[in-house]
């Protein structure tokens, strides 16, 4: 159909048996008005994957958006996938449930489709509803022990609060380190390295989800490289 997006490989199957959609909306960087009409539009012309994350700041946003959509169209909940991601400051199970509520109530449902640990680091600022201003090292400290945060984000997949949990931002190496115990292993966020070297992870638990994609290449060098890779070749 014109102006709507193909269904050719739209999908790809996560080990819990959800399908996520290949292609999906990234709402960093995005606020106000121009935040809900954009999420409205995607939603509109075929997208059926929204990327959230607390530290974004636009969850009320963006679930502006959904509430209009759902209630003007025939879209429902379960049509469309949605992830938002674990912030630093919360990684004992008690802070995440309060997070994930809190990111829940902003998005105006009642689950998650997907959520990911944000980054493989820690922060004793801020908390699930003010995330921490500060930028770089003055706040972030690398977090050896993310077998602890892993282990609380599973018990919200037991609670029902999210379908399936993965990684943002993390190395090969951590890749590599989770895997050794996680239990529940869906998704998976990437950066560069982990889009570049995932393959030597020698693993299939994870898939790969990308950013910006649509990104000019004269703008970052190293997206002319990961443009390149054929599971990224295909959905573009």
């Amino acid at each position: 159909m014109k102006g709507k997006i193909g269904t050719r490989g739209s999908h790809f199957l996560l080990n819990t048996g959800q399908k996520i959609p290949a292609i999906g909306l990234g709402t960093w960087q995005s606020g106000g008005d121009l935040c809900v009409e954009a999420v409205k539009t995607a939603l509109s012309v075929g997208y059926r994957h929204v990327d959230c994350a607390h530290l974004y700041g636009n969850e009320v946003e963006v679930g502006e958006a959904l509430g209009e959509a759902f209630n003007d169209t025939s879209l429902k909940r379960e049509d469309v996938f949605l992830t938002s991601k674990l912030f630093c400051t919360m990684n004992s199970l008690n802070k995440m449930e309060n997070s994930v509520r809190v990111s829940l109530k902003n998005l105006g449902v009642s689950y998650l489709d997907l959520y990911l640990m944000h980054w493989p680091e820690s922060s004793a600022f801020g908390d699930a509803t003010d995330p921490p201003t500060k930028s770089g090292n003055e706040y972030r400290q690398f977090l050896s022990r993310f077998k602890t945060t892993w282990k609380a984000m599973e018990g919200l997949v037991e609670l029902g609060l999210v379908r399936a949990i993965g990684v943002s931002n993390f190395s090969i190496q951590q890749i590599k380190e989770l895997l050794k115990f996680a239990k529940n292993c869906a998704g998976c966020q990437s950066g560069r390295l982990l889009i570049l070297g995932l393959r030597n992870c020698g693993s299939s638990c994870f898939g790969i989800v990308a950013f910006f994609l649509l990104i000019k290449n004269s703008t970052i060098t190293w997206c002319r490289s990961c443009l390149q890779i054929h599971r990224i070749t295909i959905v573009r």
